[in-house]
C-alpha cells in the first residue's frame, strides 16, 4: 500500500522507496491534480526510473537543490572519532544526531583485545609516532579503567547515602527514615547517581581519539553538505567516511547524492579549503571561562523584541516602531513581567520576537564539555583545531585523591609531549587525537535571547554535567550584568549546588518504572 488512506485529507505517504516520495511529494508545486495521489497512481505506479529521471533533471540540470530536503534517511556511523565526531556534527540544519555517550557509557572494556580508540594507521600516523600515540593511548585508557571504581569510591566517602532526602512516598524523608522497600529503590537511584557523577569526572582522562557510535537523521540536501564538509576537512578519517557515506546514500538516493562530489561540488569544497587556509593557524593567549563579548544597548535590544512582539497586531511596520519607542520604563516593565509571569515552566520558551535579540561569547571550556556545548545547533560556533596550548582541568573529584591527582597530572604533560612531536612531523590536524578530553578549549559563538534562555535553563538544572551548569550560570550572570531587564525572563536558571545531580531524576525514573 502507497498510501495510509486513499479518500482523506491527511495521510502517510508509504512508498517503498524513499526517492519515490520525494519526486512525488515535488509534484506538489505544479500538478493540477486536485489529489497527489493519482498522480502517483498515473505516473509513478510501476515505473521505477520515474523518479530518479525527475530527479536528474530538477536537481542536477536545473539546480532546484530544495526538492533534495523531500528524501530522508537515518545512517549510523560508527567507530569514528571524536574529532571527526565534531566534524560530522557541526552541520547544523536538515540534520539530527544521536551519539554515544561518555557520561553514561564507561570506556574501561577492550574489544578483541584493544581500547575504544582510533588506530594510528587508520589516521595516518607511523613510525616511532604511530608507537608513541598507540602507547599513550593505552595508558590513558588504563588510567580511566584504573580510576573510575576510585572516584566512585571518593564520591560515596563525599556524599554518602545518609546525607541526602529522598522523595518517594509523601514528603522528602531522610534516607534512614525510609521503609525497607523506599531504602531499595534510594539504593537503586543513589548507585546510578554515583556512577554517573564518576563518569563525568572520568571522562576528562579519555583523548579524543576515543571512538563513539552516531546516529544520523535527515533529508538529502544536507547529507550532500555533510559528505562536502568531511572531504573539506582533510583528515585521512573524514575523507574516508566521506567516501563511505556517499557509496551507502547512492544506493538510497541515486542521481541526488552525485551532486555532492559532481563538478560543482568538487567546486564548494575547493573554495572552503581555500576559506579555511586564508589565515595560518596560531595557537595560544589566555582565555577568560565565559565572557559576553558583543552585544547591544539594553533599550535598543527591548525595543527591537517588543516590535517583533506586537507587529502580528499592528497596522504596519512603522507604526508599531512609533508605538514602542514611545513607551515609557513602566509600560515595558509592566509587559516583561507578564512574558515572565505566564511562563510556568522552562518549556514555555520566552518566544520567537526574543531571537531579536543577539550576543556573541568567548567560552573556554574543556574539550568534554564543548562536545556537549555543540550540541546545541542554534549556537553559531567557530573553534579552532584542538590543541594542548591552553592548559587542561583537573575535575573535582580527581583533584581530591592525591595519588590518582599526580598520576592524572603526569598522564596530562606525558599526552601534551607526544601532541608536540606528533604536531611537528604531521601537523597541528593530525595531532589532535592524541589531546585529552581535559585540555581547554577556547570557541566563540553568537546566539540569540531565545536560544540562550532555553541553553541556560536547560544546561543549570541539576543533572546537566557540572561544567556545562558552570557555563550556563556564567552565560547567565553575564547577561543579567549588562541586560538586567531581558535576563529577568531567564526564569528558571538554577544556580543551586547538587553534587550527585542525576539523583532526583533517578528516584523519579525508578518510581516510573516501578522498579527496584
Amino acid at each position: 500500500m502507497s498510501f495510509s488512506n486513499e479518500d482523506r485529507d491527511v495521510f502517510l505517504i508509504k512508498t517503498d522507496r524513499m526517492i519515490d516520495r520525494g519526486a512525488l511529494m515535488s509534484r506538489y508545486s505544479r500538478a493540477s491534480d486536485p489529489d497527489i495521489r493519482s498522480v502517483y497512481h498515473r505516473e509513478f505506479e510501476g515505473n521505477e526510473k520515474k523518479s530518479e529521471e525527475f530527479y536528474r533533471r530538477i536537481f542536477l540540470e536545473y539546480g532546484d537543490e530544495s526538492i533534495a530536503e523531500l528524501v530522508t534517511a537515518q545512517v549510523g556511523v560508527q567507530n569514528v572519532s571524536n574529532i571527526a565526531s565534531k566534524v560530522i556534527e557541526e552541520i547544523r540544519i536538515g540534520l539530527s544526531y544521536l551519539e554515544k555517550s561518555t557520561r553514561y557509557v564507561a570506556y574501561d572494556k577492550k574489544i578483541d583485545g584493544h581500547y575504544l580508540f582510533m588506530r594510528p594507521e587508520r589516521i595516518g600516523i607511523g613510525g616511532d609516532s604511530a608507537r608513541e600515540y598507540e602507547d599513550l593511548c593505552n595508558r590513558l585508557f588504563d588510567l580511566y579503567s584504573a580510576a573510575l571504581p576510585r572516584i566512585e569510591d571518593e564520591i560515596s566517602k563525599l556524599w554518602p547515602i545518609e546525607s541526602f532526602d529522598f522523595s518517594i512516598d509523601s514528603g522528602p524523608a531522610n534516607y534512614r527514615d525510609l521503609d525497607e522497600n523506599g531504602k531499595k529503590l534510594a539504593q537503586k537511584s543513589y548507585r546510578s547517581s554515583v556512577r554517573s557523577r564518576a563518569l563525568d569526572d572520568a571522562r576528562f582522562i579519555l583523548p579524543a581519539s576515543t571512538l563513539t557510535n552516531i546516529g544520523i537523521s535527515g533529508n538529502a540536501r544536507s547529507f550532500i553538505h555533510l559528505i562536502q564538509k568531511l572531504k573539506e576537512y582533510g583528515l585521512p578519517e573524514t575523507e574516508r567516511i566521506s567516501s563511505d557515506l556517499y557509496g551507502e546514500l547512492r544506493q538510497e538516493f541515486p542521481q541526488i547524492i552525485d551532486d555532492a562530489v559532481s563538478k560543482h561540488g568538487m567546486d564548494i569544497i575547493d573554495y572552503k579549503k581555500s576559506l579555511m587556509n586564508m589565515f595560518p593557524f596560531t595557537d595560544g593567549g589566555k582565555f577568560e571561562k565565559v565572557k559576553l563579548i558583543r552585544y547591544g544597548n539594553e533599550k535598543d535590544e527591548i525595543q527591537k523584541a517588543l516590535a517583533f512582539l506586537m507587529y502580528p497586531f499592528a497596522e504596519d511596520a512603522s507604526s508599531i516602531i512609533s508605538r514602542v519607542k514611545a513607551m515609557d520604563a513602566a509600560e515595558i516593565s509592566a509587559i516583561l513581567g507578564k512574558i515572565r509571569d505566564m511562563r510556568k515552566n522552562r518549556r514555555m520558551k520566552i518566544g520567537r520576537p526574543f531571537e531579536a535579540v543577539n550576543y556573541v561569547f568567548e567560552v573556554t571550556t574543556n574539550y568534554g564539555a564543548f562536545r556537549d556545548l555543540q550540541r546545541h545547533r542554534f549556537l553559531t560556533i567557530m573553534r579552532k583545531p584542538l590543541t594542548a596550548s591552553y592548559g587542561y582541568d583537573v575535575p573535582p573529584i580527581i583533584a581530591k585523591i592525591p595519588d590518582l591527582s599526580e598520576e592524572y597530572s603526569e598522564a596530562m604533560r606525558e599526552a601534551a609531549a607526544v601532541y608536540a612531536r606528533i604536531r611537528e612531523k604531521y601537523g597541528y590536524a593530525m595531532a589532535q587525537y592524541a589531546v585529552p578530553f581535559a585540555y581547554r578549549y577556547p570557541v566563540v559563538f553568537s546566539t540569540n535571547l531565545a536560544e540562550a534562555a532555553y541553553f541556560i535553563e536547560i544546561r543549570s538544572t541539576p543533572q546537566a554535567h557540572f561544567d556545562l551548569r558552570d557555563i550556563a550560570i556564567r552565560m547567565y550572570n553575564e547577561i543579567r550584568s549588562v541586560h538586567p531587564a531581558l535576563a529577568e525572563l531567564i526564569k528558571f536558571v538554577d544556580t543551586g549546588d547538587y553534587p550527585l545531580g542525576r539523583l532526583s531524576a533517578e528516584v523519579k525514573k525508578n518510581l516510573k518504572s516501578g522498579g527496584i
